[in-house]
């Protein structure tokens, strides 16, 4: 979905809205004036902003209109570009183009750093105990690691040139760690003397879809309902009717819990959508199955292509990145771009063809669409549900063994203010359901604020503080767009702060503008000042 907006005169106070209209727009009370007639394009790099796997640095070069000027910061002061930059460490660099007087808008590309690493030993089986060694062809990089599951630190263990001794089966997790670049994190499962082992699914990017055994609403149930579940996704995967389960011993609790396990697992199955029935005997046990489809299985054979087609370009661009939070943000960009939220009558609204098909959903649809795509790159997702404002589902993701709340369809307002946070983070404004226990999420290390290093306001006095602060910073420095980020439940304090003070605050601070207007959502306000 495009991001909305929606104009409203300097005297009404604005609410942020959700769904149908995720941004809105304030307008300041100053008269416009003509703007002049001229511009200047932006300066463009030679390579795009992200993440980079090297062994060292790299150079970038900006280029600009003929004539124009390039003045480019990396952190201080703005500075003339005279040569191509050199990147040896996570850097954004900010840049604007001036010609015959005239600024172009501020641009920023920011590269982030990681090494690459090399593992002696592949993760797998192995008969004996082995000997993992860690290498990297960058300088500097030091290698910290646990062999129980848990997330490293710089506090853990530090890999030396002898390697790591693995003596009995371990998931070895490794955080590649060099000074003033990103951080890099690496799990890998070893198995010694005959226990299972896989290599982990999130690092290497192997589809999960089908393996439902992995998932984690199935390892919620007990042992009868993981039977039923099974029959479910026999039953869905084959389109077929319905199943027995009558030497189970299954109660309809048992029915109900294993089938909205499957569901909230198994986005695949886009022909699902009208729940499911099941007989009894007369011992009041459960005997059959039948899961209820909303396509015929030759309908669902026509749209799987159209659905694969669309599903493949996502996951080979999102393949394509080194780093976790690209890959994911890949996928979420993916979806809030593609779709519009819908309460309309199609029945793919609540499936994941909803988006990759006709660009059409309701929460369940960017939910499942969502699902789908991270468990095709190999990162568990599960679909969870609750209350918003209204009954919602949204997403619980796991990366570097960490779960994190994804709300796609809130963020479908080009903000990405639910990307990654935690269970604390998002019930100031969720609630959910108890159908199934919830996994623990407590990191925020892959959130969006945390990355881009964007500080969230917990009020909403010192949120138009700091707005007021950086917009005449920005306006010192030819920049004249400013955002902030604030807690849930304090834009409105922050729009009546702004619809009242801004405007004089700007003049008195000899801001010579022409007009200010601000777009926002839940969380986060973007002000323009017109120059």
């Amino acid at each position: 979905m495009k991001k909305q907006i929606i104009s409203a005169a300097l005297a009404v106070i604005l609410s942020a809205g959700i769904f149908s209209a995720p941004a809105q727009e304030m307008l300041g009370s100053v008269s416009v004036t003509a703007e002049a007639a001229s511009t200047v394009s932006a300066p463009k790099a030679s390579k795009k902003a992200g993440t980079y796997s090297t062994s060292g640095a790299f150079t970038v070069k900006l280029t600009a209109a003929d004539g124009a000027q390039i003045y480019y910061s990396t952190g201080g002061d703005y500075k003339l570009y005279t040569k191509a930059l050199k990147i040896s460490k996570t850097t954004t660099v900010r840049c604007y183009a001036k010609l015959d007087g005239v600024k172009s808008k501020t641009v920023s590309y920011t590269y982030k750093l990681t090494p690459k690493v090399t593992f002696s030993k592949a993760a797998g089986s192995y008969d004996a105990p082995i000997t993992v060694k860690l290498s990297s062809t960058a300088s500097g990089v030091k290698f910290y690691y646990t062999l129980d599951g848990s997330k490293p630190s710089t506090s853990s263990a530090l890999c030396d040139t002898t390697g790591i001794k693995i003596s009995s089966s371990a998931k070895l997790r490794v955080l590649a760690a060099k000074s003033g670049w990103t951080n890099k994190y690496f799990s890998k499962d070893y198995t010694i003397k005959g226990t299972d082992s896989a290599a982990s699914s999130e690092t290497s990017g192997v589809s999960i879809l089908d393996d439902y055994k992995s998932k984690y609403a199935y390892n919620t149930l007990t042992s009868t309902q993981k039977k039923v579940y099974a029959v479910f996704f026999d039953l869905a995967g084959k389109h077929a009717e319905s199943g027995d389960v009558s030497s189970f011993n299954a109660s309809g609790n048992d029915v109900k819990l294993a089938y909205w396990a499957f569901d909230y697992d198994n986005p695949q199955f886009f022909w699902l959508g009208n729940g499911y029935s099941y007989t009894i005997d007369s011992y009041g046990i459960a005997a059959t199955v039948t899961p209820q489809y909303s396509r015929s299985k030759s309908e669902a054979e026509r749209l799987q292509k159209l659905f694969d087609e669309a599903a493949d370009k996502i996951i080979t661009k999102a393949l394509a990145q080194d780093n976790l939070f690209d890959r994911v943000k890949v996928i979420h960009d993916s979806i809030t771009e593609m779709t519009e939220y819908t309460t309309n009558g199609i029945s793919a609204k609540s499936e994941a063809d909803g988006p990759l098909i006709y660009g059409l959903a309701l929460c369940e649809g960017y939910s499942k669409a969502f699902m789908y795509l991270c468990q095709a790159v190999g990162i568990p997702c599960v679909c969870v549900a609750g209350y918003a404002n209204e009954p919602h589902m949204w997403n619980m993701l796991k990366l570097d063994g960490e779960w994190y709340n994804m709300d796609v369809t809130w963020d479908d307002a080009g903000t990405y203010d639910y990307f990654c946070i935690s269970t604390k983070k998002i019930t100031e404004d969720h609630s959910f359901d108890n159908l199934f226990p919830i996994p623990s999420a407590a990191s925020d290390k892959y959130s969006y604020n945390t990355v881009m290093g964007i500080e969230e306001y917990s009020t909403a006095d010192s949120a138009y503080k700091a707005l007021l602060s950086d917009a005449m910073k920005n306006w010192d420095n030819g920049v004249y767009e400013t955002q902030i980020s604030v807690k849930a439940g304090l834009m409105s304090g922050l729009t009546s702060k702004m619809n009242s003070s801004l405007s004089k605050d700007l003049t008195a601070a000899g801001i010579r503008y022409s007009g200010w207007s601000a777009s926002y959502s839940s969380k986060t306000l973007t002000l323009t000042l017109k120059h």
